[in-house]
């Protein structure tokens, strides 16, 4: 499966540049900076490229799935923001395995880690019509990788594993802050991953009063070298960045100026899709 950690080409939409111009601007100049390859994605009826386009997983295939959440099916106006990636994927000339064609997912709610994923238990409320054991199987076998259920705060109604840790390498977990909002919470996030990683470590701040954007530091935009942390111009920017370095170390680490992007709900893996292309 490929992760994150190998991820070399980032694609965003081109509804980013006019929606969200400083972060599009900020983003786009720290990628050429490094020498990143990035693209716009034409076709997109929202930013949110993460949740709609297809999961790369190998060099030649990426799994198409059903993006039809429950948060945009409330109205008309919504649904209309409904995006399906496998369109855009076909138009890409990607080779589309199909087998989780017929499963409700968000691209958010998989955090890859090397063989195994993370979801939030939404993944089963989105799709009754499967069996724990079903759904489970079809997820695993897909991705070849080992399916890891945390559960889901239902005060949060994304439902995205993305906006509550990430997979920072030989074996270990960052959780963000949530002991900030929920400290009943943040221990069964850390049960229910125990088991399966070497190490789950914490985001801590040494304020509150943005407590309701601090989830976002932990939804970075990461490539195989290059990691973009989201800038809010407040004091936790800059814990953010030293607990962060810390952790990932290898990495060249920026930040970009995000507060036209955070007030959609939303942060920088959110409207991001990241792929491994072998280039010539």
């Amino acid at each position: 499966m490929i992760s994150d950690f190998n991820c070399n080409r980032v694609y965003l939409s081109a509804k980013m540049a006019t929606l969200c111009p400083i972060t599009f601007k900020g983003l786009t100049e720290v990628l050429s900076k490094h020498n990143i390859l990035w693209s716009v994605l034409e076709e997109t009826k929202d930013i949110w490229c993460r949740d709609f386009m297809p999961i790369q997983i190998d060099t030649n295939s990426y799994a198409s799935y059903r993006y039809h959440p429950d948060y945009l099916l409330k109205s008309a106006k919504y649904r209309k923001m409904i995006t399906d990636g496998s369109v855009i994927g076909n138009s890409l000339g990607l080779n589309l395995v199909t087998d989780l064609e017929h499963i409700i997912i968000d691209g958010g709610n998989i955090v890859k880690c090397d063989d195994k994923i993370i979801m939030t238990g939404k993944i089963f409320e989105e799709n009754p019509s499967y069996t724990v054991a079903q759904l489970s199987d079809k997820i695993e076998n897909t991705f070849n990788a080992e399916l890891i259920i945390i559960p889901w705060d239902t005060h949060e109604y994304f439902g995205h594993s993305d906006g509550v840790c990430r997979y920072i390498g030989n074996n270990q977990i960052l959780i963000t802050s949530y002991r900030d909002i929920d400290q009943r919470m943040t221990d069964r996030f850390v049960n229910c991953l125990k088991p399966h990683f070497n190490d789950i470590h914490e985001l801590k701040f040494s304020g509150k009063s943005s407590k309701s954007i601090n989830w976002a530091y932990i939804n970075w935009l990461q490539t195989d070298r290059l990691l973009i942390l989201p800038s809010f111009d407040i004091k936790e920017d800059a814990e953010a960045f030293e607990q962060i370095s810390h952790y990932m170390n290898n990495y060249m680490i920026e930040m970009v100026d995000t507060r036209d992007l955070i007030i959609h709900e939303g942060g920088l893996n959110c409207c991001s899709w990241t792929t491994f292309e072998i280039l010539k």
